[in-house]
């Protein structure tokens, strides 16, 4: 039909005709991929929607010398561990249900910056407990009061009525001691958070978290007097809620204005308050470099 054609029958015969790749990654259950072309390689976006982490060799559909691997939540880059087996190309990835990397294959071999961290648990994890300061930074329509605790919650429990209307950020610090004497990596895990985190510790930016595993590898803590600062946002939910419960006129737009699923007027004041905040547990646990 024109420059196409049409294929009736068997998709996987059908795609082999057509010179489309099979990508053998689809093998590994749960995982999600996007591929992209460009000149010397392809971009691929792959993310891990299974209950299992994915610590393993993945084959590619695609043949290449080297490949690079990117965290947008860190902002990390760096040179994966490639081989190839039976003519195939397999790369080592490390992904926790949740977790996404964007995979940068070369069809040559590409030199880049440094390798790729990849870890290994070597101990349990080791609860960081003690109190927390919580300030609300920014947001509306007010800022909550602050308050401190030693038990993680949604700051929607607060006696405080602004805390269960509140649609913002709020800054949660601790200080504490590092679990060991020794100078190890270790990998940060803030829990259940509703709904991203920024992480600093001891002031430098770890970057931002804004989906599960709520997790980073930390590597400047000290003996004493660690400062861990987390500072997190919330979705508008509980603020909608609270305009509509009081009948403010928000809902102001030039056409059809807001509606629900069903087209019918939209009213979210029977909503229920949305958890909010840092929730926890907030762990550490001590890992070290994984050859590949």
């Amino acid at each position: 039909i024109g420059r196409g054609r049409i294929f009736v029958g068997n998709a996987e015969a059908a795609l082999a005709r057509s010179d489309v790749v099979r990508e053998p990654m689809s093998d590994h259950a749960g995982v999600f991929f996007l591929r992209r072309s460009f000149d010397g390689g392809w971009n691929y976006f792959i993310a891990n929607r299974k209950g299992d982490a994915l610590d393993d060799w993945v084959t590619v559909g695609r043949s290449g010398q080297s490949a690079e691997l990117m965290d947008p939540m860190t902002g990390e880059i760096g040179m994966a561990a490639i081989r190839n087996l039976d003519g195939q190309t397999q790369v080592y990835l490390q992904l926790q249900p949740g977790d996404s990397i964007i995979l940068r294959l070369f069809k040559d071999n590409v030199a880049g910056g440094p390798a790729w961290n990849y870890w290994q648990t070597n101990g349990p994890a080791m609860a960081i407990t003690g109190t927390w300061n919580v300030n609300f930074v920014q947001g509306g329509p007010e800022l909550p009061a602050p308050f401190t605790t030693t038990q993680l919650a949604s700051w929607t429990d607060q006696a405080d009525a602004n805390a269960q209307r509140f649609a913002g950020s709020a800054l949660y610090t601790i200080n504490f001691d590092a679990p060991t004497a020794a100078d190890p990596t270790y990998i940060l895990d803030l829990g259940n958070v509703c709904q991203s985190a920024r992480v600093r510790l001891n002031g430098k930016d770890y970057g931002t978290l804004m989906t599960p595993p709520f997790r980073v590898a930390v590597d400047n803590l000290k003996p004493h007097d660690n400062k861990l600062e987390v500072e997190v946002t919330n979705v508008s939910a509980n603020r909608i809620r609270d305009l509509d419960r009081r009948h403010v006129h928000w809902k102001i737009f030039g056409d059809i204005g807001i509606v629900d699923s069903d087209y019918n007027h939209f009213d979210a004041s029977d909503w229920p308050l949305a958890d909010s905040g840092l929730m926890g547990p907030v762990t550490l646990t001590v890992v070290e470099a994984l050859k590949r």
